[in-house]
């Protein structure tokens, strides 16, 4: 008996939206006044993004790469937040925010060792640290538990605020974050506290595999906000524009001492959750077919071909610089050393180690000297 498909409704259409999937504009009033060569940069991380994407895919069919987690579907939430943000800022990403690293030149050399596991000394060793001026905003590692950044960032939010500092944190999580603990004792954290932060819900329709509508009975995420006594909205995730609008309404605010803001962007995880997950055991092909015509990066290229921004020769321009660009970069991450496996392990312990460490640590030494930790391990002087 095959395993149960959920088919998850398309969710209502009851927020922000200045892009329409077209690429025309819904309400011209509420266009962003940006100006053309920040809107190209903007058009310039899309296409960065994506082909990052592509590359960490094949590195990780080739066994570079232990496992690779895509943003395709999602590159404008991460893109149009981390626009609203200025330098000295903070950014609190997750696993899903490409396009917001690359539109803050965060190192692609050094997120590539990131990826491959090596130790962070041997990255600060072989590759520069970036100058502050390439950055302009503290971007912090991500966690895997997505939700337990979420104090964090309220926490360096309520520093800046005691210490006169007129920064703002920004931190993402997925919609399943919002199910566990450390979501709400950051918002509760931050509405008492009015700490200058915006918390980000991308919503993704999809938890791994569980759809929203089986781990939560509310009826959106941003309104999880109410309980917490913060202000909320929801917007199109694929609408570059509109994203950008509320965050920075939202930074804005919490900038001039309002307090916190919470943002559900309402988006779509094109591809499997990373590749160690098959899309195909859980969903519909109807339904990402439907999500595919909503591409937030054909979306944005269309407006800007429309009002002659954009043109096929800067878009081909873009396109071959990215490759050539990322390509180097990346070969440079990939040049750092790699981690001893046995310095990686259970090296950053408090206290002594336990049974069960003290074994583990003796199953990895017996298969780094070639052995099978199975078969050839006996344990002995464990006891």
């Amino acid at each position: 008996m095959g395993q149960k498909k959920w088919a998850e409704t398309r969710p209502r259409e009851d927020y922000l939206r200045i892009l329409r999937p077209d690429g025309s504009v819904a309400n011209p009033g509420n266009v962003p006044d940006i100006p053309r060569e920040e809107l190209l940069r903007w058009y310039e991380v899309l296409i960065e993004t994506r082909t990052f994407d592509a590359m960490a895919s094949r590195l990780q069919r080739r066994g570079v790469l232990s496992v690779a987690a895509s943003t395709l579907g999602e590159e404008a939430a991460g893109l149009g937040a981390a626009a609203a943000l200025r330098a000295g800022d903070w950014m609190f990403p997750s696993y899903r925010q490409t396009s917001a690293l690359l539109y803050w030149r965060a190192p692609v050399d050094r997120i590539m060792a990131g990826l491959m596991g090596n130790a962070p000394e041997h990255v600060r060793a072989h590759l520069p640290l970036p100058a502050p001026a390439a950055s302009g905003v503290t971007i912090l590692p991500y966690a895997v538990f997505l939700g337990s950044h979420i104090p964090l960032a309220v926490g360096c939010a309520l520093a800046d605020k005691l210490n006169g500092r007129a920064q703002v944190s920004l931190a993402f999580l997925g919609d399943g974050s919002t199910s566990e603990g450390d979501f709400h004792d950051g918002l509760g954290f931050a509405g008492v506290l009015q700490a200058p932060c915006v918390v980000m819900v991308q919503n993704n329709q999809w938890s791994i595999s569980v759809p929203a509508s089986r781990q939560t009975a509310a009826g959106t995420f941003a309104q999880k906000a109410v309980a917490h006594g913060l202000p909320y909205e929801r917007v199109d995730g694929n609408d570059v524009f509109a994203v950008y609008a509320a965050t920075k309404k939202a930074v804005d605010r919490a900038r001039a001492g309002g307090g916190a803001t919470l943002i559900e962007t309402v988006t779509y995880r094109m591809l499997d959750h990373n590749s160690a997950d098959s899309v195909a055991v859980y969903r519909t092909e109807d339904e990402a077919a439907y999500w595919k015509t909503l591409d937030p990066v054909l979306r944005f290229e269309t407006y800007l071909l429309h009002q002659g921004i954009l043109d096929e020769a800067t878009k081909a321009r873009f396109e071959k610089d990215a490759g050539q660009r990322l390509r180097a970069e990346i070969d440079r991450g990939r040049a750092v050393p790699p981690t001893p496996a046995d310095s990686m392990f259970l090296s950053h312990l408090h206290g002594e180690p336990g049974w069960s460490e003290r074994h583990q640590r003796a199953e990895l030494a017996c298969e780094l000297a070639g052995g099978n930790p199975f078969m050839d391990f006996t344990g002995e002087g464990l006891q």
